[in-house]
Order: structure tokens, then sequence, then C-alpha cells
């Protein structure tokens, strides 16, 4: 694409992603330590609070609370041993409301009051930061981005370059090539590059994106409606916030157009929050600033009365002639007795051999890998956890970047003396989400084999509605409490990637979830095995997963620009369709305003109200469509509804999910998510995208074929009511696919007693939603929201079908339900389960509900594990160059290389036709093109 032609925020985002390549190793350099022209300005304050939430509580001898001073002074520590600041101060918050709570008393407004423990320690780190000693910078009325604000232009005018200290946003305003802003938490470096990156404006445009979208952390309203992606869009074209305004009517959408007009002033005084003041009287002077040694006595009194005692030993040890404490690395082993014990944690090369020694020994080893954040594109390893006995769990750290980390260990140490171990298949294994954890591990260039346990899998396929989560499995299944990974990574109100906890904290975390692991696998094989649900495991689940995460790794080629295309063309349809509304409605309204929508439809219109929610009357979907026989504006409404639903799902989502590097989407597989043993997907979740629509088609094409390939598809055609017909022996229906007859014109025929080839469309049409609606356990009410009958209409229907079909009645009805009332569950052709515990409750609707799903899961759960086994056969390709890369319902779609086409779409189809002999032939759709939508 010609970026010429390409919107602002794209052509943005390019020019920042090309000025990132031409800048390689920005983000992992600052400054040369030590230089004599830089200063240091340390957001002291934000860092206080950081910690307090970052590291684990300790207390004093006297017990005065502790943790966020341990916290700032190993932060402060890194500061000087890494960089060697040669110039350094530090900003404080003013004791005061400030000059924001002035103009906009709500400023902040929606922040709890601060913990009681917190403030004493921010008058501890004052005292401690004199006694360094390090000049402060703090004024009342003013906050510390202020006051960084200003150092930042006056150190600029005495001819010094600027790192600013610190994580928050809003100083961000202030980066250019001389200033950059290093989080030294996170251990990342932020310059005009990143932002732009990040945001899509440059440096200068930040303040006026923050006005416009608002910043909730600050309660800064901003317009309302006004997104990050619109504010990019609106300063791209006009430059600033001014700008904006001065141009008002170039605006083409009407409703953001109104938006800004009515919030103007709003908008303006968002800005005047979140602009930092650059002119107050400060003390600023270069000489001044230059780093003088340490009041040692006095640290070594603060040191003592706060329990600080690694760093008592550290001061005392360090030389007359150093000013630094020394390393910080013994003190994530200090103090304890008043935070979790680390002694689990393996930092040396030593300990990893032994505990591979003890695997290899015992041959049994549970495995959990942590990724560094949830991030699923996520390519690093903040560690991974072990466990061979039942009495010891390792971790072993890889990237933690806490204040106090201790040196660990290289990965290319760890990749070489672990991998042997995750391949040899005489130890065998267990993960907790075999998927994932293959994913994580191949991106680092490890495999794994000999997985006999997968607890996250056992726990679905025992009872798929329970939850998968390991401390939700190992509390259920022998008492084990667990913490989660969001108790152990919230910081307050905001959540911490893992690599950004304390090796301290993560250890006992992990290692216990290793520990777990292996105590619960026995008892799970056992289980499973009772349960007849082992073999499930073992010769499906498993091996799907490794299947899976290839498919995942691989992705599937997605084109931006034909997306850009069809979204401007869709933004079209919705404008009008919005002014379509406006017209049946008699006048203007917000669209997508559940309570104006209301007021029009049941006050103005007179129509009448279907269900109530506790605050309004209901307009959601299921009413809309009930109301369009009634009034065009039900119905334009949810075309406009459900339009704009798959613009933002997909068009505009899709090509931010795409792979910076590759293109391509990597959707995420879920094997234990759906009741039915279905696959699904996440980021993004295919399985939604409508085949019937031209929308719907329209997106599907955007998923292409790379040069020299075309995309396969491969959909089983009727499977449910082939294996309805497999698992009823039902005779009318076994005959049908046999001779291959139009499955849903013979139900007609049977139902209304017309000869087949009489049968009318709309006959046919009826006969279908007859057909699945007996696969979905429907009654009468069902079948005539689904047919449009009156439900009198309706029963009769259905009790026209079973007559026909005695031989479904019998198996739905005689034998479907009454086991699954003895037993409390239903299997599917394989085994698979679900459990149905409301079989017999006395409770009407739980009761109907509980047989719907009764008589649909031996169908469904046969359907997905057909397609399961053709995966599992088509896990070897069909030719050399074929990749399997989605799975959608009943199809499977390939990647294949032009000159293997018709080869590979004979083999696939013989593969999925003859994966299971039923009754009745399966029978495979197969097509191919350059699109997914050509190829299906």
């Amino acid at each position: 694409m010609d970026l010429r032609d390409a919107s602002p925020p794209v052509r943005l985002r390019a020019r920042a992603r090309a000025t990132l390549l031409a800048t390689v190793g920005m983000a992992t350099r600052l400054f040369a330590p030590g230089a004599e022209d830089v200063v240091y300005l340390v957001d002291l304050s934000g860092y206080v609070f950081r910690a307090y939430y970052a590291v684990a509580p300790l207390t004093s001898p006297t017990g005065e609370p502790t943790h966020a001073v341990f916290g700032t002074i190993n932060m402060l520590e890194r500061l000087i041993r890494e960089r060697r600041p040669a110039r350094l101060a530090v900003a404080m918050d003013s004791r005061r409301e400030t000059f924001r709570k002035a103009i906009f008393p709500d400023y902040k407004g929606n922040r709890p009051p601060p913990p009681e423990d917190l403030p004493p320690q921010m008058v501890r780190v004052a005292q401690i930061v004199e006694a360094w000693p390090i000049p402060v910078l703090q004024q009342d009325g003013v906050e510390a981005d202020d006051l960084i604000a200003t150092a930042v232009d006056r150190a600029r005018d005495q001819g010094l370059r600027v790192v600013i200290v610190s994580a928050d946003k809003d100083l961000m305003q202030l980066l250019s090539p001389d200033v950059l802003m290093w989080d030294s938490m996170r251990n990342k470096v932020v310059g005009p590059p990143e932002v732009e990156a990040r945001f899509g404006v440059q440096v200068a445009q930040l303040r006026d994106l923050l006005a416009l979208m608002g910043d909730s952390s600050d309660n800064v309203p901003g317009v309302p409606s006004v997104g990050p992606k619109t504010a990019c869009e609106l300063l791209g074209r006009f430059g600033s916030l001014e700008g904006v305004y001065e141009h008002l009517a170039d605006v083409e959408r009407k409703r953001l157009r109104e938006a800004l007009q009515e919030h103007r002033a709003q908008a303006f005084l968002s800005q005047k929050l979140v602009t930092l003041k650059r002119d107050l009287e400060i003390p600023f002077d270069r000489a001044a600033l230059r780093r003088r040694p340490r009041n040692r006595s006095r640290l070594g009194s603060l040191y003592d009365e706060l329990g600080f005692s690694s760093l008592r030993r550290a001061l005392d040890a360090a030389d007359d002639g150093e000013d630094s404490v020394g390393s910080v690395e013994s003190a994530v082993h200090a103090e304890p007795s008043s935070g979790p014990s680390v002694t689990d944690a393996v930092l040396e090369p030593a300990a990893l051999e032994r505990v591979i020694q003890t695997a290899q020994a015992t041959e049994r080893l549970a495995l959990v890998v942590h990724p560094c954040s949830t991030d699923r594109h996520e390519q690093r390893l903040a560690g991974i956890s072990l466990a061979a006995t039942d009495t010891e769990a390792y971790y072993v750290p890889l990237a933690h970047r806490a204040m106090g980390s201790p040196r660990q260990l290289p990965w290319k140490v760890v990749a070489a003396a672990l991998g042997p171990l995750l391949l040899n298949p005489r130890v065998t294994k267990a993960v907790h989400g075999l998927k994932r954890t293959l994913v994580l591990l191949q991106r680092q260039g490890l495999d794994l084999t000999g997985v006999t346990m997968d607890t996250e899998l056992a726990s679905y396929l025992m009872d798929p509605e329970l939850p998968t989560a390991l401390p939700a499995l190992v509390q259920r299944e022998g008492g084990t409490v667990l913490a989660s990974l969001e108790d152990v990574t919230r910081s307050g109100r905001t959540r911490m990637d893992f690599d950004e906890i304390p090796v301290n904290v993560a250890t006992p975390h992990a290692a216990s979830e290793a520990r777990a692991l292996l105590q619960a696998w026995p008892r799970l094989s056992e289980r499973l095995g009772d349960e007849q649900l082992l073999g499930l495991l073992q010769d499906v689940e498993l091996p799907l997963a490794r299947v899976l995460a290839r498919m995942e790794a691989h992705g599937v080629l997605l084109d931006a620009a034909r997306l850009e295309r069809i979204g401007v063309q869709v933004g079209e349809t919705l404008e009008r369709l919005e002014r379509e509304a406006h017209t049946v409605a008699g006048r203007s309204f917000n669209v997508n305003s559940p309570r104006q929508l209301e007021t029009i439809l049941f006050d103005e219109l007179g129509l009448k109200p279907l269900k109530r929610t506790k605050t309004s009357r209901s307009t959601d979907a299921a009413t809309l469509e009930a109301l369009a026989d009634q009034h065009p504006l039900a119905r334009v409404v949810l075309e406009h509804r459900r339009l704009a639903k798959l613009r933002g799902t997909y068009i505009d989502a899709l090509p931010g999910l795409a792979h910076p590097e590759t293109g391509r989407i990597h959707t995420s597989w879920q094997q234990a998510v759906t009741a039915t043993g279905r696959l699904s997907s996440t980021d993004p979740n295919l399985q939604n995208i409508p085949i019937r629509t031209e929308v719907g088609r329209s997106i599907r094409s955007a998923f292409i074929a790379p040069p020299g390939h075309q995309l396969v598809s491969a959909d089983y055609s009727q499977i449910e009511l082939r294996v309805l017909a497999h698992l009823s022996r039902d005779p009318v229906l076994l005959d049908a696919f046999h001779s291959g007859q139009d499955v849903h014109a013979r139900t007609a025929s049977e139902i209304f007693d017309v000869p087949l080839a009489q049968v009318s469309t709309d006959q046919r049409r009826r006969a279908k939603a007859v057909n699945f609606g007996v696969i979905y356990g429907q009654g009468d009410r069902g079948l005539a929201k689904a047919t449009g009958l009156s439900r009198t209409e309706a029963g009769n229907f259905i009790a026209a079908y079973y007559r026909r079909y005695e031989g479904v009645r019998r198996f739905m009805l005689d034998e479907t339900l009454v086991q699954a009332r003895a037993v409390q569950a239903v299997r599917s052709l394989l085994g698979r389960r679900r459990m149905v515990p409301d079989i017999g409750s006395r409770n009407r609707a739980k009761r109907l509900a509980a047989e719907r799903i009764a008589m649909n899961m031996p169908i469904q759960g046969t359907a997905a594990d057909l397609l399961k086994l053709s995966m599992l056969r088509l896990s070897e390709p069909a030719t050399p160059g074929t990749r399997m890369i989605l799975t959608v319902h009943d199809e499977l779609v390939f990647e294949v290389p032009d000159a293997e086409v018709t080869e590979a779409e004979a083999r696939i189809r013989d593969a999925m036709e003859n994966v299971y002999e039923l009754a009745v032939p399966l029978v495979v759709d197969v097509g191919h093109g350059r699109t997914w939508s050509e190829a299906h």
C-alpha cells in the first residue's frame, strides 16, 4: 500500500515503525553510564507507590511497615549501580491539594485514599534520600510531574541531557532525542519512537490525545465517545486540539462532530489538566545536582531502625571511597522472617543439574512454564517451575526485572541443560495446558515429549463445565489452596506482568504450582481410568494439542489492505442505516443508545415492551427481532447493530491482531472451553464470522493464501444429522443418506405427506428447522420462534416428525433421556461426557434445559470427536507442502502449494470421509481458492 494514500494513523504508525527499525537498540540502552552531561530525574512518589504493591509485606523489629521503603531503596540502588549518574535529583508530590483540584474538583476523584501504612513509609523514604544525599524537588500545589517538566526545561537550558526515571505516560510529553524515560522496574526505555509506536501520535500531540480521549486513571473527562483510534485520526488530520476545533466543520461523521461541539469546554478543560507546568520557581543548579558521598552514619542508623540488616551489612562492607552500597542481589534473601522464602529458587547451574538428575531418577516431571506477560504473543519466559518428587519443587527464574532481582541463569544455559530432559520419553511429564506449554517452549527453541497428563484437559474431560484453572482443580481434587496468577500479580488496582514481580514472591507461587501438579497427577489418572475417559485424553486430546500448537504457530495470512477497503464500505452502509433509522423514527437520535431507542420504541411509537431489566425496558436483539414485523425501526437498528459488531470485532480489530513481522493471524485454539467438546478460538474468535452474509464472506476473503499457494477448505456435510442417523438407526434417515437424497426435502416429504418431487421451498425450510430443532432438543416454543409458526403448529410438526422418525424418537426420548436421568450424564460415541445434574430438578426451566442438553450432547459431542480424529489423521501432511491452518465448526482449512492442490484435496477428502465407520456415509465438501471465501 502506498503510504501517501493511507489514513493519517496508518501513515504515522508506519513512520514510527520505520523509525524504530532505524534505531535498533534504543529500548536497551540509555545515554552512557556516568556521562557528565546527563541528569537523572526520579519520580520518587510514583516509585514509592509502585514499590508498596510490588514488594511482599515487610515490617521493622518494632512492627513498622517497611516494604515500600525497601523496594524504593532497591530501585535507587539499581539506578546508581547500573547508570552511575553524575547528576541526580528526585521529585515528590505536593503535600497539599494541587492546582488541578482547584480547576476541576473531581480530578483523581475516582482514586481511593492511600493505604494507612503508605504515608509513614513516604516519610521514611524522604529521610533516607536526605541521608544519601539526593536533592529533592517538592512544592506545595503541584505534582511531581510538574516539577520534573520544569526541571527538564531548565536542564536543557544548561546543556544537559535528561533521563526521567518513571513509568508515567503524562511525562512522555517531555521526550525528545535528548530526553528519555527509563522505567527501571520493567527495564524499558522510552523515547519519541516508542511514543509514536504506542499512541500513534507524535510526542508534541500526546497532550492533546489525552485531552480528547480522557484518562480514567486521573479522572480526566475528555470527550465522550472519542477513543484512542478516533483521537489519533483527528490529530493526524488537524494537528492539534485547537486545529480540530478550527476545522470542526470538516469532521464528516455527524455524531462525532456533534460530540466534539457539545463537549468543547470539557475538551479544553482536559487539556489544562494534562498540561504539565514548565515555569515553576525551583532551585536547579548544575553543580548542586552532582552526586555526593553518603552520610553513612545516618544511613546506618536508619537501616538499623528499619531492620534492613542486609543493606546495613553491605553499607559497612563498602570501601570508604564507594558511594554505592554494592550489589543488592543478596537483598532478595534479606529479612527472611518477614517475607516469602526463596530457598526453592534455582539460581546456579549446579542446582538446576540436581533437579534434572532427580527427574531422571524418578522418571517423572511436573512442568509449568511462566511467560513474562499474559499477552498471547509473548515470546519470553519469566521462568519455569519443576517438581519430580512429592516433597520438593523448584522455580528457575529467567527474566524477572523487579527491584532487587538476583542474577538469574541465562536462557542458553537453562535450555542446554533442560532440553534433553524434556525430549527424554522415559521421563513421563505432567503439564497444565499442553498446547499452551508447547507454544511457549517452541518459541524458545525447545520441544516436549512424553506428556501423559494434562491436568487442564483432565479436568475438562471429567466435567467440561467446571473451572479448569489449576487452583480450582487442585482444590476440588485434594483441598490444596493455590493462589491464582491474578492474586500474585495484582498490585493495588493494577495488574503487573509476571516478570515484574520479585523473585522471592514468584518462587513460592510457581514452585507450589509444580508441586500441586505432580501430586494431582496420579489421582487424576486413576479417576479418568475409572470413568473411562483416560483413552480419550491420551489418544485424542493430548496428540491434538500438538496439532493445535503447530497450527497456532503457523497462522493464516491476512490481507489488511482488503479489510481496510471493506471497512470503508461497511462504514458507508452504517451511515446509511443510521439515516434510515432517523427517517423511520421521525427524528434524530443516537442509534447506539439503548435508552434513547427505548424511549422512541415504547413511548413515542407505542410498541409494547416484551421484557424488562431492573432499570429499563429491554431493546436486546431478541426483542428487536420480535418487533421487526411491527415497525421498521426495529429491523433497521438490528441490522445496524449486527454490522457495527462485525466491524468492531473483525474489520477494525483483525489488522491489530496480525503479527507485525509475518502479517499472519495466530489465533489461539482452545480445547477446554466448550461443553460439547468442540474446539474454539480467541484473539480472534473465528467461529463467529458469518458465512451466509455478504459482509461475513467479505471478511473471510481477507484470509488469503501466500503467493504460489491456495487455501483448501474441507467441510463435513450435515455431519450432525448423519451422526443422528447412526446413533438412532432410524430407517428413514438411513435410507435418505444412503440414497443420497436431500435429507431436509425427505423430512418435508414425510411430515407434509407429499411426494419428494413436490416439496416446496417453504416446506423444505420448515423441515430443515425441525431437523435441527430435534438435534438441539428444541420444544414447540423454540421451533415456533425459529420458523414463525404458532406454538400449536410447531408442536404438531414435532409430533409428526417423531411419528415418521420412530427411531429418532426412541433414541432421544426412550434411551438418551432415560439414561441421563439414571446417571445424570450423557456421552458421545467416543465416550466424551457431559454432566446433566439438573435432569431431575423440580425447577421446570432447569429440568427442560438439562433435557435439551442431554438430547444434543451425544450428537454434538460425536461430531466434535470425528473432526478431532480427522485432524489427527491429517496431522501428517496430505502432501509435502500442505499445512493445516484453521478449523471452524465442521470445517478444516489447509494452505497448499498450487502444484499439490488436486492431490491434497483427494487425500484430505479420503481421510475425513473414512475417519470412522458410521451406519451412513460421511460426506466432505472440498474446494480451493486464493481466499478463504473462495475456497468454501
